[in-house]
């Protein structure tokens, strides 16, 4: 039915390496394990390492040479659907996809606000200062169990300090102990000083590392500048790995999702796009390689003429229903709120197109930012599975 990859849910997704890693420590998990790493060869470690590197693809991976990482590639798995931070990183900290924790992308048109909300910073759409002052909390927002509160370990969260006391931080970690870190190499020295210190318990260490993803989407995901970023954390590893031999631990590297480069010649504009805007109820939501289109019920039949005639060569478009139904976004029993966080219609990006729109006080920029994810293309939706043996 679809011209494209899926997320592979059943086995082969990161959210089935989070089943692995919480059966290993003991907790309960409703999706299938991971087929290439099962709890049973988890639990032989005193220590687990879940390395997250924001945008880290398996397709970059396999293609760079020299690199400590690339040598432990154990395999690839699917993002979830976004193949962006929201809705995987999120999988990674709760252990569920979209279809349980009900967060959709970037920008998310949410009723508990009342406006389009871009979640992880916890600010309006538009900008300006955080929910938090205007007496909104994330439990509003999400509403899902703690990962790690049957865990029957010591549980960690590392990452830059800049989001470590940010709402969501707060509320995906709330049973972790968060650890702030001032740049990837002070992470880690502490991922080193965690695992050194002597505990009864075992360790779960989640580490999450934004630096190449931040890069990627300034200067491209092919860019040198990104490359040397790579290169500089593969030694990091490197030198981690060896400065922790014999400790029972297993560093488990993972991306959330890769990146591809778009450019000014495919980034597409609704204000462009005759009679587009004049359908819409609300600007859009979700991420630049996936929209979510809010639709006038009356504009219906208007809007799905203008997808068949002037947006066939930019995307494919369905009916949001269609795809929850379809286990896009995860299986199982969908998040009540999740039918209102995705679109009337959804329009999936193809090729390296991307599609905006202004809002009021949009304002031009000299800078076009190439990297861009979120889509269903092998670079966006593949992430490799690196294991090392410590």
């Amino acid at each position: 039915m679809y011209e494209f990859k899926l997320p592979n849910y059943k086995d082969g997704c990161i959210v089935n390496l989070m089943s692995s890693i919480t059966k290993s420590f003991g907790g309960k998990h409703t999706y299938e394990e991971l087929l290439s790493l099962k709890s049973d060869e988890l639990k032989k470690y005193k220590n687990i390492v879940l390395l997250v590197i924001d945008g880290l693809g398996y397709n970059y991976v396999n293609k760079q040479k020299d690199s400590f990482v690339k040598a432990n590639l154990n395999n690839s798995m699917t993002s979830t659907f976004l193949s962006t931070t929201v809705c995987a990183n999120t999988a990674f900290h709760v252990g569920y996809p979209p279809q349980q924790h009900a967060l959709t992308g970037w920008d998310i048109n949410l009723k508990e606000t009342g406006s389009i909300t871009t979640v992880l910073p916890f600010i309006p759409h538009y900008g300006g200062e955080s929910l938090s002052k205007s007496g909104f909390k994330m439990d509003q927002i999400m509403d899902i169990d703690s990962l790690h509160k049957d865990f029957n370990a010591e549980c960690f969260t590392l990452l830059h300090k800049k989001m470590s006391g940010s709402p969501f931080t707060r509320y995906v970690g709330r049973n972790t102990k968060i650890i702030s870190t001032k740049s990837y190499k002070n992470t880690f020295v502490k991922i080193k000083k965690l695992i050194k210190k002597k505990s009864t318990k075992r360790k779960f260490i989640h580490v999450y590392i934004s630096d190449l993803d931040s890069l990627a989407h300034k200067e491209g995901i092919q860019s040198e500048e990104v490359k040397k970023t790579f290169h500089n954390l593969d030694k990091q590893i490197k030198k981690l790995s060896d400065s922790i031999k014999r400790t029972n631990t297993m560093i488990i590297v993972v991306g959330d999702h890769g990146l591809i480069d778009a450019s000014e010649e495919t980034e597409l504009w609704v204000e462009d796009i005759e009679g587009l805007k004049e359908c819409l109820t609300i600007p859009l939501a979700g991420e630049p390689r996936v929209r979510y289109c809010f639709v006038r019920p009356h504009k219906v039949e208007d809007f799905e003429k203008i997808m068949k005639t002037k947006m066939s060569d930019y995307c494919w478009w369905y009916k949001g229903e269609q795809l929850i139904k379809d286990h896009f976004y995860g299986l199982g029993k969908p998040h009540p709120k999740l039918i209102d966080r995705v679109g009337d219609y959804v329009l999936i990006m193809k090729k390296n197109y991307i599609l905006r729109n202004k809002l009021a006080n949009y304002e031009e920029s000299d800078t076009f930012h190439k990297g861009k994810h979120g889509g269903v293309s092998d670079d966006e939706m593949i992430v490799p599975l690196i294991c090392i043996d410590c």
